[in-house]
């Protein structure tokens, strides 16, 4: 049966006990560019589960979609489909959220990059459909660091610094409401947004003075504090009751904050984090499996419905399920199938040179390819 036409199925469930490389490519992100060492920076799967969706220090966004091998009808392979080019350094990129687009020649994403506006892009034939542009002090347009779209998709949420804005999908141009952060957030950069699935009024948002804060009907509720850097990922449980939280390099813990005991963590998830850049991390959509990426080319995983033993004074750290090996390289993207049990890996980071010979060394053990894994 082909991929696509599983998807249709429904969801089934998954135990992460071993993965199955299904295919991988690594020549799509090849550059002739010699100013810059090129790396993946994640990957994300569509609403509709029929594409993946990359970053790459080449300021390019690629669209990838999983088709059988002409030769052998066994094999799956990812196709480049489409390739979009940003003005400047891609901060964040997400997907329209809904699976019913408004027609077949329309899928929509939307990116920041450093320099430029927001853009809303149609993946399927790389025209810009439309630009929201914030705007800064001075009167000049100014870049967003986080975008999130509300669950309908009918608001876009853009995170800098100090500030919110949110926009009408169908309004582009510079007609926004603004939330100041400044005051209670410590004037900080607003890198990740997440909604809640559930109380679709409730959203959170991430800052790099460690701070996150939870806001209801765009009012803040309350501040959770305990991470030791930057928030560089904020999730929500399938059940809207749990936030789980990701920082960058100085703090390895994925952190489980309880929404129903407000400012309590439940416990914490032990990763390798030696980077600044964004690990990602995904929740599988039954809520029963936590994956991230680590920078040793592992990922991990965890059972999320073990029995926590909690002691007073000391923080409960979650059992791991299981460590594997996916990439020669940090795994900094992982994404999984919205209904299917596969994952999406992403790899690469930057790495210092300083002569001939660690250049060998790096190339060696360099590592820039998007992979696809089915989970047994």
């Amino acid at each position: 049966m082909d991929t696509q036409e599983k998807i249709m199925e429904i969801n089934q469930p998954i135990h992460f006990k071993d993965l199955r490389l299904v295919c991988s490519c690594s020549d799509d992100f090849l550059v002739n560019d010699k100013e810059f060492q090129q790396c993946l920076k994640g990957c994300k799967w569509s609403a509709d589960g029929l594409s993946i969706l990359t970053n790459s220090e080449d300021r390019r966004l690629r669209i990838f979609n999983i088709e059988t091998d002409e030769i052998d009808q066994c094999k799956k392979q990812l196709r480049k489909v489409n390739e979009i080019k940003e003005g400047g350094t891609i901060y964040d990129y997400v997907w329209y959220p809904n699976t019913v687009q408004k027609s077949d020649n329309v899928k929509l994403i939307l990116s920041t990059s450093s320099r430029s506006p927001i853009h809303l892009w149609n993946s399927v034939d790389g025209q810009l459909e439309a630009t929201y542009r914030v705007y800064d002090h001075v009167d000049e347009v100014a870049h967003v660091n986080s975008l999130c779209f509300n669950w309908s998709g009918e608001e876009i949420y853009c995170g800098s610094y100090g500030k919110l804005n949110i926009f009408r999908t169908d309004r582009p141009g510079r007609e926004f409401i603004e939330i100041s952060t400044k005051t209670h957030l410590h004037r900080s950069i607003i890198s990740t947004i997440a909604m809640n699935p559930v109380d679709k009024s409730i959203f959170a948002v991430g800052t790099y003075s460690k701070d996150i804060g939870i806001y209801g009907g765009n009012q803040l509720m309350c501040i959770l504090r305990g991470h030791k850097s930057g928030i560089t990922q904020l999730q929500f449980s399938p059940d809207g009751l749990k936030l789980y939280s990701g920082s960058r390099k100085g703090d390895n813990d994925i952190v489980c904050w309880d929404l129903r005991n407000v400012g309590q963590t439940l416990y914490s998830a032990e990763r390798t984090v030696t980077t600044n850049q964004r690990i990602c991390f995904d929740i599988s959509s039954d809520g029963q499996y936590l994956v991230s990426g680590n920078c040793t080319g592992e990922i991990s995983t965890w059972k999320l419905d073990q029995n926590i033993e909690k002691s007073d004074g000391v923080e409960s750290v979650l059992t791991l399920n299981s460590k594997i090996p996916v990439h020669n390289d940090c795994v900094n993207g992982v994404s999984l199938h919205p209904t299917l049990p596969l994952l999406a890996t992403a790899s690469g980071q930057r790495h210092n040179e300083e002569n001939d010979e660690d250049e060998q060394l790096i190339l060696k053990d360099t590592d820039i390819s998007l992979k696809l894994w089915e989970i047994i």
